[in-house]
């Protein structure tokens, strides 16, 4: 099906041919093809000029003095100008005579496409529920993200949804998951921030590019004069065989019904995650026990950095090449380690670089779905970035004070410990879901539950 370069490229040829063309007569050969009385649709546009042309998504939309034709060409429709000797094909289902003597003739092999008549508008905003054009400014992060959060559908399903978005077909929508590496069945509710602009971005690239080029020619499409479009070279995806990046062979499974081309190796299946974090002393680790309890996976970032410094494991033998002085006899010395980093922060700086990409590498390995994790310093380190909700266990200060004293801490080293952290009031600005544990166990199961239920 023609999608909106395509569309564009007819359009674009249309307007340069007949601007101000008068039409004397019509002929309606497959009658279906019109949307009102095929007698009134003929009588209303004689003598009428194309005075403008405009494009809502994959409509066309032929301003004439006094009414809008709008014709959709759907599968394989097709117009040609012509002169008054060639022949008629069997497909020309609506033939229009101009003023100067040229034809200009709708072909139609499946005979899918619509034309209609409707009042002059001079905003198509909410033409035929469409959502917003790619390139309008109302297409943003915040519109996606109100709209794919409220769905569960497979995001290549959405992005054929012509309400959310205006334009985009089978071929476009596999070109532009491919250029944001998201695999067409990650549910829509699992784009981040990041694939959301990503997606934004290579949308316009991608309809930018195949518009100077034409539109996608696949099976007979075709434009006005038999313009044919470029696009189709520079495919990445559709209808490929191997992987432009990686050489992988491309895999075609199906979507929605839909013939859908990705490469599973580039595009990965985005799994759920979902960093719980808070102060010391929150409840953090209260909340994820409860959540092993229920049966999630829940990865512990502390626990996975104790068993990245065992001997001989990667950060072991990491560390011991950027800071031999806290070895001896090639046993860590953890607390020299740690006054170290506290003390320089070149040094912590290179501590970071060490061991954040090889907990990050562990976490992404773990294919659980979804998966959570204890992140303490989740906001600090800028690690939420990395999962597409965050959960903030958030305590009153006198209570955690308490909870710090009678774990053996006395309450001036836990005033400065707290202090040491990034002000609580800076974490909910930044937080997903908030859960205030000042109460019972109860009370703090309750609402882990009913965060659940908003999350998943």
């Amino acid at each position: 099906m023609p999608e909106l370069p395509e569309v564009q490229t007819v359009l674009g040829t249309l307007e340069r041919q007949i601007h101000m063309a008068r039409i004397k007569a019509i002929d309606i050969r497959y009658p279906k093809i019109i949307d009102c009385d095929p007698d009134l649709f003929i009588s209303t546009l004689v003598g009428q000029e194309f005075c403008e042309f405009k494009r809502r998504g994959k409509y066309l939309l032929f301003e004439m003095n006094d009414v809008t034709l709008v014709v959709h060409l759907r599968m394989e429709g097709k117009f040609f100008i012509t002169d008054d000797e060639r022949p008629l094909s069997r497909h020309d289902h609506v033939i229009f005579y101009l003023n100067d003597g040229r034809q200009l003739r709708y072909n139609d092999t499946r005979k899918f496409g619509r034309m209609e008549l409707i009042e002059k508008e001079k905003e198509y905003l909410d033409f035929k529920g469409l959502g917003p054009e790619p390139f309008d400014e109302r297409f943003n992060v915040k519109y996606c993200k109100k709209y794919l959060n409220k769905r569960k559908k497979m995001i290549k399903e959405v992005l054929l949804d012509q309400r959310f978005v205006a334009g985009i077909g089978n071929i476009y929508a596999d070109e532009i998951l491919f250029a944001i590496k998201v695999d067409p069945r990650t549910p829509c509710f699992r784009l981040t921030d990041r694939d959301i602009l990503n997606m934004i971005k290579e949308t316009r690239n991608i309809f930018h590019l195949a518009i100077r080029k034409g539109g996608t020619t696949i099976r007979s499409y075709t434009s006005s004069l038999g313009v044919t479009g470029r696009f189709q070279l520079s495919l990445r995806v559709h209808d490929q065989n191997r992987c432009p990046v990686c050489d992988s062979k491309i895999r075609k499974i199906k979507v929605d019904g839909r013939g859908t081309y990705f490469c599973e190796k580039c595009q990965k299946k985005k799994y759920l995650k979902i960093a719980v974090t808070g102060t010391i002393g929150s409840g953090k680790s209260e909340v994820c026990n409860y959540l092993r309890n229920k049966g999630y996976d829940v990865f512990d970032c502390d626990e996975e950095n104790r068993k990245l410094l065992e001997k001989g494991e990667e950060g072991y033998l990491k560390i011991r090449e950027v800071f031999p002085d806290c070895f001896e006899k090639e046993i860590l010395d953890k607390k020299k380690l740690a006054a170290k980093v506290f003390a320089d922060e070149n040094d912590k700086k290179k501590l970071e670089e060490i061991m954040h990409p090889l907990i990050l590498k562990r976490l992404n390995e773990r294919k659980d779905d979804p998966l959570f994790a204890e992140v303490p310093l989740l906001f600090e380190a800028g690690w939420d970035k990395y999962f597409d909700h965050n959960i903030l266990v958030v305590t009153d200060e006198k209570i955690l004070l308490k909870r710090l004293v009678a774990r053996g801490m006395n309450k001036k080293d836990g005033k400065r410990r707290l202090a040491s952290q990034m002000p609580v009031t800076e974490k909910i600005k930044r937080a997903d879901k908030i859960i205030y544990n000042n109460g019972s166990l109860e009370e703090l199961y309750h609402l882990i539950e009913e965060t659940l239920k908003e999350l998943l």
